[in-house]
């Protein structure tokens, strides 16, 4: 309380709040912890991390929802009421569409276009300056919000990955998940160090493929 630094900060600032930023490589100056924590990352981290929020959604209510989702996927996609042999010849069409759509850019993304986590994992990829290809499969997964073939395409995930929940990341043709979770998920392939490895080598197999 007494330190000669806060008289020193009243005169840089008027105010003698801490903690209080002064970057001298910027020039910028600034209170407020959470904007202090959102300079620092955006100016010398190599990513900023995901909505804290999102996390705490994740780890706590979207597992609840997860055997939801799973029952609702495959009977969202026979409403348009083919019978079971034809529902199956759909959904192996979608498989093999999907093999094909993951295997043309060494990341690509499924996306809903209203989800926070969708828009938060392109956030995070695109801070990282990771190249990938988006496939939206409509609004949201709810009847109505989402797009023509994305029930049966979300159901095909299911079969494939056991996830039919958006976002999914593929890296070189494999399923990793979501954001915060799956195999291992985005932010903990970032987080634990597989990432890199997995584009380098998603990278190395399609230089292979065209040589």
């Amino acid at each position: 309380k007494e330190s000669p630094r806060r008289s020193e900060l009243s005169k840089i600032s008027g105010a003698t709040q801490c903690p209080y930023l002064i970057d001298p490589n910027t020039g910028i100056s600034m209170p407020e912890s959470k904007d202090i924590i959102q300079y620092l990352y955006q100016t010398y981290g190599l990513w900023t991390p995901p909505s804290e929020l999102l996390e705490w959604t994740s780890n706590n209510v979207m597992g609840l929802l997860k055997p939801v989702f799973k029952f609702m996927a495959p009977l969202q996609a026979k409403a348009g009421g083919s019978d079971d042999e034809g529902y199956q010849n759909e959904l192996e069409a979608a498989i093999r569409d999907i093999k094909a759509e993951t295997t043309k850019d060494n990341v690509v993304v499924y996306t809903y276009e209203l989800s926070p986590f969708s828009s938060e994992t392109l956030a995070l990829l695109n801070s990282l300056k990771v190249e990938y290809k988006e496939i939206s499969l409509g609004k949201e997964w709810i009847p109505g919000l989402i797009g023509p073939g994305g029930p049966i395409k979300r159901a095909a995930l299911l079969e494939m990955t056991g996830q039919s929940s958006l976002p999914h990341v593929f890296v070189g043709g494999k399923a990793i998940g979501g954001l915060f979770s799956g195999k291992p998920g985005l932010l903990p392939a970032l987080q634990n160090g597989e990432l890199p490895n997995l584009l380098k080598n998603a990278q190395t197999s399609r230089n292979s493929v065209f040589e």
